[in-house]
């Protein structure tokens, strides 16, 4: 049988789910709890701790407790949306490099006398070229000795599908967006890019079920091809 608290969090939940509660309304206060469950202020506390820890409230000082407005009955789903066809889409491998900088050993979880490989594309519609990936590679993902040629890499994930039989698309990842000012030339000369044009930084950690660092990627993409589509749908 669950704990009291638990039970009174679930019922909470449930209320704020089922919108009895709108994102930004006052909340139950510990006093309310205590009546409407007859439970101890221990056990109140504990229910709205649990509900404030998982980001549904929020407190604020003499004020009381509210509802958030992140967390209520809403799933967001972003995507990007190709500006090109698919078809007409190709991959160019520059390099495959051993490498051991300390940020980047520090990104993919290896110590500072381990190593880890860097592999470069670019991405292509025709003979435009549109985004630059800059791959990060733990040495368990890569077979040794490197494959001698490089457009066996062209597909990172089907690379790693085929050496280990992992399959990293289904992996959990974390993804970052945001808009910079390119100053190396190597970016600016393989994007096409003027001096002070703007790109999309995307910044990409993928997981294994261990939770290692599977992947780290540095990638950028020329503005006049990014285009980007929010869905937030009701649960």
């Amino acid at each position: 049988m669950l704990p009291k608290y638990e039970q009174i969090k679930q019922d909470l939940l449930a209320e704020i789910k089922n919108h009895t509660f709108t994102p930004g309304d006052k909340f139950y206060s510990e006093s309310d709890i205590k009546r409407k469950y007859a439970v101890s202020s221990i056990t109140a506390v504990k229910a709205l701790n649990e509900l404030t820890a998982a980001g549904y409230l929020y407190r604020i000082q003499g004020k009381g407790t509210f509802v958030s407005k992140s967390k209520v009955s809403q799933s967001v789903k972003f995507s990007d949306i190709e500006l090109h066809s698919l078809d007409s889409e190709r991959v160019e491998v520059f390099s495959i490099e051993k490498e051991n900088e300390p940020e980047i050993l520090k990104e993919l979880g290896l110590t500072p006398q381990e190593h880890y490989f860097r592999i470069t594309r670019v991405r292509y519609f025709g003979d435009v070229p549109f985004l630059i990936h800059i791959t990060h590679l733990p040495p368990k993902l890569v077979q040794q000795p490197l494959k001698k040629e490089l457009m066996q890499y062209a597909s990172v994930y089907e690379r790693i599908r085929k050496d280990f039989g992992i399959d990293l698309f289904t992996m959990a990842s974390v993804e970052t967006n945001e808009i910079v000012f390119p100053e190396d030339a190597r970016i600016l000369n393989r994007l096409h890019l003027s001096f002070r044009e703007p790109a999309v930084k995307q910044v990409k950690h993928t997981y294994l079920p261990d939770g290692s660092v599977a992947e780290y990627i540095i990638s950028y993409k020329h503005w006049k091809y990014f285009k980007t589509k929010i869905e937030v749908e009701a649960e």
